[in-house]
C-alpha cells in the first residue's frame, strides 16, 4: 500500500509530457502486471530528462528483440 501512496503521490506531481511518456512506456509492455513499485521506478524514468529517457527506451527496445529472439529458439 506503502508504494502506491508513493506512486500516486508523484503522479500527481508528474508533468503531461512526463505523463505521456509514461503511458507510452507501459503500453508497450502490455502483458506486463506492473507492481506499483515498478509503476513509481518507471515513472521516475520518464521524468528524467529526453535524453536519459530516449537512450533507456532503446536499450529496452533491444531487451525485448533479445527476448523474441530466445523465444523463437
Amino acid at each position: 500500500m506503502e508504494e502506491e501512496k508513493i506512486f500516486e503521490k508523484r503522479w500527481q506531481l508528474a508533468s503531461t509530457e512526463q505523463k505521456a511518456r509514461y503511458y507510452n512506456l507501459i503500453s508497450s509492455y502490455p502483458t506486463i502486471d506492473w507492481t506499483f513499485k515498478e509503476k513509481k521506478y518507471l515513472l521516475w524514468l520518464c521524468q528524467l530528462d529526453i535524453d536519459t529517457f530516449e537512450t533507456f527506451e532503446v536499450i529496452l527496445s533491444k531487451v525485448k528483440q533479445n527476448n523474441n529472439k530466445r523465444a523463437n529458439l
